[in-house]
């Protein structure tokens, strides 16, 4: 009765002959693609809720293509098929964990996928490709044009094993301050003017690092400045007369229009960014450098920053001021990890702390002269990236595009290749896992792209170790 009054569109009423049937046999679709964050803005609120509550776990940055996976899954018969065009997401993060990972719990088997495929269309973007079986399925499985023996909710041959977060990696990885109004932020010659004018002003004016400076500048530094009253009063922060004029010109007539009962803080605190990451600013008071990563990069560049600035929340912050610390981040050892269970935002992928670090496993109890090693020769990876980019005016995104680029043969390059590689294989050292050997050099990746890496079957090895290593830790 209500799918007539309100024109809802219901499948067993549109199709009765097939549901007697128990369902469809095949269903082929292209289903809309929706980024989670998006979903309640275009769609409205009351929908999201019902999708979480319908599709449940489908939360956070979950695609909207996730739901209707779980929805066409559950349209076909015992034994029926679908085949799907997805999202590049749909093996990974919020979008996998609210529609693969359950669709395989529940009897689902996937035959096969097809990864990071082009769009033929006018949009640029990428895009996979995934057919699902209903039952037990004893056929071949295809993953990528290959003959494999499973295929994974992450869209690997993988078991389909989940990491744990582990305790001891809590509050070591942050994600920059939530800043959410441009007003706040200024150009280092007006900021300059600020604090001649009144020395007083430093105390709410800090430079400001975000991921651009990170991998564009060759010596990493802020390129603006930004107002940063914290969690100070209106009271408090009007006492800073020149910083509050600007705000009130350039935030208040942004955020005056927000929806007070949906974002609260914009509207009765809204002086404030959006969210200061106090926890982060906390973790590394004592710190003079800490590590940092760009959340959304085509390259895993880790590298030291100076505290005493606001990270923009396109920047990972690492609680580490050490090198040993440096090398296991930067090793392809923490790479391969943070790119299994990280997720990508077009052609490049996004570290997210909470499912690339807090699951990470470190090395437990390494030889003190190996683990001296590994702090060495992180110190000398670094300092001799740092000399290439200052030597070449370049920033880390081309250096790594060298780095990676087999028609490179300079010398600073080939050293950097070189040091790479003693690198990590220290850091399997620090594992015990000297049996493994990395054997570097240019191999294609998922998508085909050449790069200075280790063979895949190596990736496999170490990415099974780590995962071994997460349970028994977390047990």
């Amino acid at each position: 009765r209500l799918a007539k009054e309100h024109r809802f569109f219901h499948w067993p009423l549109e199709f009765p002959e097939v549901f007697k049937e128990g369902g469809f046999d095949v269903v082929l679709s292209n289903p809309p693609f929706m980024g989670g964050l998006k979903i309640s803005g275009t769609l409205g609120s009351k929908y999201r809720h019902w999708l979480q509550v319908e599709y449940e776990p489908f939360k956070g940055t979950a695609d909207l293509c996730a739901a209707f996976y779980r929805r066409t899954f559950d349209l076909l018969r015992s034994g029926g098929t679908l085949g799907m065009v997805a999202t590049n997401t749909i093996g990974q993060g919020d979008t996998r964990e609210g529609g693969l990972a359950v669709i395989l719990r529940h009897g689902g088997a996937i035959t096969s996928a097809r990864r990071f495929i082009k769009w033929p269309g006018i949009a640029n973007v990428e895009v996979n490709l995934v057919a699902i079986y209903k039952g037990r399925w004893m056929g071949k499985r295809l993953l990528d044009g290959q003959s494999v023996d499973f295929i994974s909710s992450r869209l690997d041959e993988d078991p389909e094993e989940e990491p744990r977060r582990l305790y001891r990696n809590e509050c070591r990885a942050f994600q920059g301050s939530i800043v959410l109004g441009m007003g706040f932020v200024l150009e280092p010659e007006e900021a300059e003017a600020l604090i001649a004018k009144d020395p007083r002003n430093r105390q709410c004016l800090f430079p400001y690092l975000n991921g651009e400076d990170l991998n564009s500048r060759p010596d990493q530094s802020p390129s603006r400045w930004v107002i940063q009253f914290d969690e100070r009063t209106e009271e408090e922060a009007r006492s800073y007369p020149d910083l509050w004029a600007i705000v009130e010109e350039r935030v208040w007539p942004e955020r005056r229009d927000k929806d007070a009962k949906k974002y609260p803080r914009m509207v009765y605190e809204w002086w404030k960014h959006w969210n200061n990451r106090r926890d982060l600013y906390q973790a590394i008071a004592n710190l003079r450098q800490v590590l940092a990563i760009s959340r959304v990069t085509e390259h895993h560049a880790v590298c030291f920053v100076p505290t005493g600035v606001v990270f923009a929340d396109r920047l990972v912050v690492f609680a580490f001021e050490d090198y040993y610390n440096f090398a296991l981040l930067q090793s392809y050892v923490h790479e391969l990890w943070s790119r299994k269970y990280g997720f990508t935002l077009e052609a490049r992928y996004c570290y997210a702390p909470t499912d690339c670090f807090d699951t990470f496993s470190f090395p437990q109890d390494p030889h003190p002269e190996v683990q001296a090693r590994v702090s060495s020769l992180g110190e000398e990876y670094h300092e001799h990236r740092r000399y290439i980019m200052v030597q070449r005016t370049i920033g880390l995104t081309k250096t790594y595009n060298l780095f990676h680029d087999p028609e490179c043969q300079d010398g600073d390059i080939v050293r950097l290749r070189e040091l790479h590689a003693a690198m990590d294989r220290a850091v399997l050292a620090c594992y015990g896992w000297e049996d493994i050997n990395p054997d570097h050099g240019f191999y294609p990746n998922e998508r085909g792209q050449i790069r200075y890496t280790i063979p895949p079957s190596v990736r496999r090895a170490i990415l099974h170790r780590l995962l071994e290593l997460n349970l028994r830790i977390a047990a």
